[in-house]
């Protein structure tokens, strides 16, 4: 039982926290001031888009945001209720919310987009059992904001303050001839304004005009775009391809083999045995032969058949 009780859902309990809407609201602004001069704007439209957020969220126990359910965006379901433009939201849920754990939640780059990112200009929120959602918009309202806090631009000459709260459209100026496009500073006119009218950012009207601060004053000539950098068609040059030499391949001889030398049998000869006589032994013995060859036929064929015929 004990491991189950984090799986319920956080909307069956009602909020124990202390935190209020307005608490939340100050503790952006307060961040916010640490970056931009202007604070956000709370708007009618994305209170009531911030409290149907939270209100759902509270009903189906969700852990994420509401896109993870497949519901629209913030953007989408905001418009819905009037606010026009780029809606950016946090939320938390916690049944002993303090505002000290909410800042703790949303203390990331990406929760602290509200106040980091100049391009947001109102805020709404809303509560639900456990849930605290705020959404900050950079855009129009169709509802009348209900906390109108403003900041100040000096004019020229430091006399007088221009009251800059809301995105007012002007007509933009056109390209002059070499194709850049200037605009003159008038009164309400906020960099911000500027951008969105023309279609900018902040940062490149600060980079062409080598801004440091985002303090404007009226009658200020402001870059807003260069002249556009033609695009070079390239030409296409037809190649002639060389022909290629495809080498021909040298029929290598073939490597013989070792041949097989048959060496001859030696043959039996008495040459050897004769060289090894001596010529001197040799002749007297063939004399000594050819006596007794002849005392032979002397004796049989002369001698012995004398003595027969006796």
């Amino acid at each position: 039982m004990l491991t189950s009780l984090p799986m319920l859902p956080f909307g069956k309990a009602q909020a124990q926290g202390t935190v209020t809407g307005a608490d939340m609201i100050n503790l952006m602004n307060q961040w916010r001031s640490g970056y931009w001069s202007n604070a956000l704007i709370e708007s009618a439209a994305l209170d009531q888009c911030a409290q149907a957020t939270a209100d759902e969220m509270n009903r189906i126990g969700a852990g994420g945001h509401l896109v993870a359910y497949g519901y629209p965006a913030a953007s989408v379901r905001c418009a819905d209720y009037g606010f026009v433009g780029r809606v950016t939201e946090n939320w938390a849920a916690d049944s002993r919310m303090s505002i000290d754990l909410l800042a703790s939640y949303w203390a990331d780059y990406d929760h602290m987009l509200p106040a980091t990112d100049q391009q947001y200009t109102y805020v709404g929120v809303g509560i639900s059992g456990n849930y605290y959602v705020l959404h900050a918009g950079s855009g129009t309202s169709s509802n009348t904001a209900v906390n109108q806090n403003t900041s100040s631009v000096a004019t020229s000459d430091g006399s007088t303050a221009v009251i800059v709260n809301t995105v007012n459209a002007f007509p933009t100026s056109t390209p002059d001839l070499d194709g850049t496009i200037w605009h003159v500073v008038k009164a309400n006119d906020t960099l911000y304004t500027i951008a969105v009218n023309y279609g900018v950012t902040i940062e490149s009207i600060k980079t062409l005009n080598a801004m440091t601060s985002n303090d404007i004053y009226v009658g200020n000539t402001l870059k807003i775009s260069l002249k556009p950098t033609p695009t070079i068609t390239p030409t296409r040059t037809a190649t002639v391809m060389m022909p290629t030499r495809t080498p021909t391949q040298t029929q290598m001889p073939a490597t013989l083999g070792p041949t097989k030398t048959v060496t001859p049998t030696p043959i039996p000869t008495q040459v050897p045995f004769i060289e090894r006589i001596d010529r001197q032994y040799m002749g007297l013995g063939l004399l000594v032969l050819s006596a007794v060859g002849l005392f032979i036929v002397l004796f049989f064929f002369f001698i012995r058949p004398r003595f027969y015929k006796k």
